[in-house]
């Protein structure tokens, strides 16, 4: 019996690409930063900015839940802080 036989094989339980995790409601929707969880409507959310990730390639700016932005809230405003002071 070949690999392509077996009943757990590619095509009948398995899904190669799921664009988007059980409980997101649309491509438009904000996901957190943190918890990669969708913010939904209802949600209160907060954008956290990192001078030295303006744009958020690094994956540290973004939005984040309310729960979710506090000890990143605290981290970017101490970088952020030293940044700007010269030693």
């Amino acid at each position: 019996m070949s690999a392509l036989d077996r009943s757990d094989s590619f095509g009948e339980k398995l899904v190669a690409f799921d664009p988007m995790p059980a409980g997101g409601s649309g491509p438009n929707e904000p996901w957190c930063t943190s918890c990669r969880a969708p913010i939904t409507e209802g949600q209160r959310s907060v954008r956290v900015d990192f001078n030295h990730d303006p744009h958020g390639h690094q994956g540290v700016t973004g939005v984040y839940h309310v729960e979710c932005s506090k000890p990143f809230a605290s981290l970017a405003r101490a970088l952020n802080m030293l940044a700007v002071r010269p030693f």
